[in-house]
């Protein structure tokens, strides 16, 4: 009673300083506007569902205790003291567990509480903001809660309440976080696009590169084989040349020597030979002389006598 009559003699000096244009008097209904933001419904809703969870696995247990004391009940006649005994714990134990459980969901402490205010006090703190910023830009003096029933408000005049311009305001909020949030969701996303872009422009650098140098070595490969295939060519045209160099060396070296040994060939020959007497060694040479001349006059008279054939 002393509260409203504290409050009974505020709001008519309050009112009395705003006829004379002195202060300037609002009032919000909190419940009106929760009502109004689907933040605030969606997460009374995931609330509700987890407290009906809850209730349900409290109610599953208080019927499981029930049901325990009325077999006991039933079969108390037939049970033994201990086992009787045993029976009545193990009542009491799932009891203590269950009352410890509903302190754990429902206490003061407990996860509702601590659910709610995860879920209901951001768009508690989002209205609270909306309405301290409405007052200061508009510069009221005093606002009261019109959902509060502490303050025992008999009467209020609808061109005070600012309710929905709270609303909007926080409306306006919302868009603009909206805005701000698909901005930078944009942004990132850009950004996310130019780097798959650079790395695929990176990615098809590196294989072109790489086609390169593998076609710059197949080239220097081909041009390598080409050398090799060039140079043994002109080995064997060498060897070749060499060859008949030689043959015609030999036979120079015949006619000029007749059937005299060459150097090269003497020097052979001392080198495979074991070392004879002058004697022996004038001997023998003259044997090899007399049958080197009388091989080539033979060949000479085979030429000669086929020569005349082609005639």
């Amino acid at each position: 009673m002393k509260k409203f009559l504290t409050l009974i003699v505020i709001l008519s000096w309050s009112l009395t300083n705003y006829a004379q244009g002195r202060i300037r008097i609002a009032y919000v209904d909190m419940d009106y506007i929760l009502e109004k933001l689907p933040e605030y419904q969606q997460a009374l809703k995931e609330l509700e569902m987890k407290a009906n969870k809850w209730k349900g696995e409290i109610e599953k247990k208080t019927k499981e205790i029930e049901d325990m004391k009325l077999a006991l009940e039933q079969e108390k006649v037939l049970l033994t003291k201990e086992l009787l005994q045993e029976k009545n714990e193990e009542i009491a134990f799932k009891e203590k567990a269950l009352l410890k459980y509903q302190l754990e969901k429902f206490g003061p402490e407990g996860d509702y509480i601590l659910q709610k205010q995860r879920l209901v006090t951001p768009v508690q703190d989002r209205v609270f903001n909306a309405v301290s910023k409405l007052i200061q830009t508009s510069k009221y003096d005093i606002v009261f809660d019109k959902s509060n029933e502490n303050l025992g408000l008999i009467y209020t005049n609808q061109k005070l309440d600012i309710s929905d311009k709270i609303i909007k305001l926080i409306s306006k909020v919302k868009k603009k976080e909206k805005r701000t949030k698909e901005s930078k969701e944009r942004k990132e996303k850009r950004k996310k696009e130019l780097t798959e872009a650079q790395q695929k422009r990176k990615e098809l650098a590196e294989k072109r590169k790489k086609e390169r140098e593998e076609k710059r070595k197949k080239a220097l490969e081909e041009r390598k084989k080409a050398r090799e295939k060039a140079a043994l060519k002109n080995k064997k045209t060498e060897n070749k040349k060499e060859g008949v160099k030689k043959e015609t060396s030999s036979e120079k070296k015949t006619e000029e020597y007749g059937d005299k040994l060459t150097p090269e060939q003497l020097k052979n020959f001392e080198k495979k030979t074991k070392k004879l007497t002058p004697e022996e060694l004038a001997a023998k040479r003259k044997k090899e002389r007399e049958e080197r001349r009388k091989r080539i006059l033979e060949e000479r008279r085979k030429k000669k006598e086929e020569k005349n054939k082609n005639k």
